[in-house]
């Protein structure tokens, strides 16, 4: 099997390196498909004539987190406390999911990946949870410590995502932005205390997004590794 993992684009300058836009993925992805005697496939930006191409070569794709998704794409001006943003990378991606939706196979969302998908479904985001959800109880990003952050989550029983994980959940939380009008093509199976959407999926669980971060968790909790095996058995289907 082999699983497609959408790289990330590095925009950082990097004098003594020739990495400007390097295309690059987190080494948790790598460990975790090699694990299970999956063929990692990282998918860099390119031309969209070659989506079909890439799409081809796969049997599922992850998209992991990263940089704000272009407000833009969901016909907002920016915000002010919104962060770096690269508009053609999340051209590229939305082409990807686009592309995988049409050829019907699994797609996960991590962090950026679940709001990217939300907002190519025709959905919207909190362009930053602390100013536009004010509402909200939790602390979702912690920025001295990010990896030290969690929090509970609820989960629908009735959910693909309960199959995997159970009814409640502790997840980390690392990120400043949130779903906000949910895409009708999919339907929320988590929220944290504060009502804050932390997951979606289909009815046919082909699309599934989750807002923390799995690959950095699945390697100590066993319930975090089988979020990522049951999408690897419906890449089989």
């Amino acid at each position: 099997m082999k699983i497609g993992i959408a790289a990330n684009v590095n925009r950082m300058p990097t004098p003594n390196y020739n990495l400007d836009y390097a295309n690059y993925t987190a080494r948790v992805f790598i460990d975790l498909l090699q694990k299970h005697g999956i063929l990692p496939i990282i998918i860099p930006m390119a031309s969209f004539d070659m989506i079909p191409d890439y799409v081809g070569l796969i049997d599922g794709l992850i998209i992991p987190g990263g940089q704000d998704v272009h407000p833009k794409l969901f016909h907002e001006e920016t915000n002010q406390k919104a962060e770096a943003h690269y508009l053609p990378h999340d051209q590229w991606e939305m082409g990807l999911v686009r592309e995988m939706m049409r050829k019907q196979k699994p797609l996960l969302g991590i962090c950026r990946g679940l709001q990217l998908i939300n907002v190519t479904l025709g959905g919207t985001l909190y362009q930053d949870i602390a100013t536009d959800f004010p509402e909200s109880e939790i602390q979702h990003v912690y920025h001295e410590h990010p990896k030290d952050n969690f929090h509970e989550i609820r989960v629908r029983s009735d959910s693909a995502l309960a199959h995997s994980v159970g009814s409640h959940l502790v997840v980390n939380s690392i990120h400043h932005q949130a779903l906000k009008k949910v895409a009708s093509d999919v339907h929320v199976t988590a929220r944290s205390s504060d009502g804050v959407v932390e997951a979606v999926e289909n009815d046919a669980a082909t699309i599934m997004g989750v807002q923390w971060h799995p690959e950095l968790l699945w390697q100590k909790d066993r319930k975090q590794e089988q979020l990522f095996l049951d999408f690897f058995d419906r890449a089989k289907d």
